[in-house]
């Protein structure tokens, strides 16, 4: 935990013990190998280059063990036991609405635990079988399984549409809900967005339509870092925003939003199936692997 995290404290909060326990055990291994493990100061702490060689083994035997163990239990278990999954919040919410009711039916003897939230957890460890990762940077050690680009859509309210832009960027939009072509990008620049304060690149947008490639720089007063919270303000007429269509699918159906320039899609992260590297795979997860493929392959219109 040290390795993990170099910090005394935060090991020691970690594993619920105290800081001069952790110190200790270190002092310990570093006098029976009789080599300095970490360069510590009163402010930072890294890695001696042994300790850094220890480090790397060590975690190659730990992985060398949880695939072991992993290995004897998926010997063992049919489409049964317990699946751990882990989403963000948002993509937990889906798949809640999506993939588990069904996939229960149709397993009732795999009980599934799913955590959600915006904190990723280390899956390489083997604490969780599967996890859905809206990210193009992906961890080391893990078996990553590509499903596709996140398609984002334009939306705002019909309010917003009638009340809160100028005649002439209401008629434009209008005009091309429905048509293969960009408004001009200074109307859409007059707009108020609603943008997503987790990620810092949200205020420019590449938008694509069949080969075409348009970037957008857009601003706007109000921001959060949940696609519910985001979604409710457009609903509550306050600018335009930037949501997965799987987000807002329903809403758009039921005319609560519009959807702006439908022919073009706004790229978004690459959304992948991470499990810990195994040679063979429970039929629990292969199960559940192909139910979450089978709801995104249901609409063209959630992937890029």
């Amino acid at each position: 935990m040290v390795a993990d995290t170099l910090s005394f404290t935060q090991a020691a909060d970690k594993l619920d013990v105290s800081k001069g326990l952790v110190s200790r055990h270190i002092q310990k291994l570093e006098q029976q190998l009789n080599v300095k493990l970490f360069h510590r100061t009163t402010r930072s702490m890294h890695f001696t280059e042994t300790g850094e060689a220890l480090y790397l083994k060590a975690r190659q035997i730990q992985l060398l063990a949880i695939e072991a163990e992993m290995r004897l239990k998926d010997m063992t278990q049919e489409v049964s036991g317990d699946l751990h999954v882990t989403a963000p919040l948002e993509l937990g919410k889906a798949l809640c609405r999506h993939v588990i009711p069904q996939f229960c039916r149709d397993y009732p003897d795999i009980n599934v635990m799913l955590d959600c939230g915006h904190e990723k957890k280390h899956i390489e460890l083997g604490d969780y079988d599967v996890a859905l990762r809206a990210d193009d940077t992906l961890p080391q050690d893990v078996v990553a399984k590509p499903l596709g680009m996140i398609r984002n859509v334009m939306v705002c309210s019909e309010q917003y549409l009638n009340e809160n832009l100028n005649k002439n960027l209401n008629k434009n939009l209008k005009n091309n809900l429905n048509k293969n072509r960009m408004p001009e990008l200074g109307d859409i620049h007059q707009c108020a967005f609603i943008l997503n304060s987790r990620e810092r690149l949200c205020e420019e947008f590449e938008l694509h339509c069949g080969e075409q490639k348009i970037s957008l720089a857009v601003s706007g007063q109000l921001h959060s870092n949940t696609y519910s919270a985001i979604c409710e303000l457009a609903l509550q007429g306050l600018g335009l925003a930037c949501l997965p269509f799987y987000q807002v699918e329903e809403q758009i159906h039921r005319g609560e939003l519009i959807h702006v320039l439908p022919q073009w899609s706004i790229k978004s992260q690459a959304l992948n199936l991470l499990y810990a590297q195994r040679r063979g795979m429970p039929q629990k997860l292969l199960r559940f692997n192909m139910a979450v493929k089978q709801w995104l392959q249901s609409n063209e219109s959630y992937l890029i």
